[in-house]
């Protein structure tokens, strides 16, 4: 199943949102006997959204809310992976020490970058991002991303930066403190994810090959074609040599 992407221009960048049935922004079927309808009709209990996130200059620090937390906050939970397409600077977590007391002086003093832990993202560097996990993506970065289908974004820090209408963007300080998970880890870049609500893997085809979606769902991104399809179960695809992307949706346990 082929998709229309939706393309997002924002004030730092842009992001496609490849894969959707997110009720804000839903994908529009390309092809096949369902063309031309919103994928959230089709399949409005689709679990992930898929995107590709070119970010011209940084983009805010901020937080997602978890399972938990989304319930006090009154947003929707998302967990999410970022795979580096063009390399640079990302902040993904807080330093040692820091809590809720440094992450205010942090705002006042504007030296929020003192308190975020900066990685050196290489390309295909892969980072788990559990909701609570405080981050930002850097200048220049492009990258794929695979989260839940949420819209939910909690801004902490927006380095100054004024909106299109001239104005400082929102911050939501308080539903931010609500979300931060204190205790998560640092993430270190790996080539594969697997989680409760995704399995992430990166494979190199050295000639034509083919990719088989077996009981669940699978979103296939073929990386020298900048190239998505959904696969349901049972389906198959044909891929060309090059590296690909295979996310596995899984199934909510009862």
């Amino acid at each position: 199943m082929k998709l229309e992407a939706n393309v997002h221009t924002l004030v730092w960048g842009s992001e496609s949102w490849e894969v959707s049935a997110h009720r804000s922004s839903p994908s529009i079927i390309a092809d096949g006997p369902e063309k031309g309808r919103p994928l959230s009709e089709v399949l409005p209990d689709f679990p992930l959204l898929a995107k590709v996130i070119d970010a011209k200059s940084r983009l805010s620090v901020q937080v997602h809310p978890n399972e938990k937390t989304a319930s006090v906050t009154g947003g929707e939970p998302k967990t999410e992976m970022w795979c580096v397409l063009e390399p640079g600077p990302i902040y993904a977590g807080l330093k040692r020490g820091v809590g809720a007391k440094e992450i205010e002086e942090a705002i006042g003093s504007g030296k929020f970058e003192d308190i975020l832990v900066k990685h050196d993202a290489k390309r295909f560097d892969t980072f788990f991002i559990p909701g609570g996990l405080v981050h930002a993506i850097g200048d220049g970065v492009k990258l794929y991303e695979i989260q839940q289908s949420s819209n939910t974004t909690y801004r902490l820090y927006d380095w100054g930066r004024l909106g299109s209408d001239g104005k400082p963007r929102e911050l939501h300080i308080a539903k931010s403190l609500a979300s931060i998970d204190f205790s998560l880890d640092i993430p270190q870049p790996r080539r594969n994810i697997d989680c409760e609500f995704f399995n992430f893997t990166q494979r190199d085809f050295l000639e034509n090959g083919e990719i088989f979606a077996g009981a669940e769902s699978l979103i296939v991104y073929e990386v020298e074609k900048a190239a998505t399809a959904l696969l349901l179960p049972g389906q198959k695809i044909a891929v060309g040599p090059g590296k690909v992307f295979v996310t596995v949706a899984k199934k909510k346990q009862a």
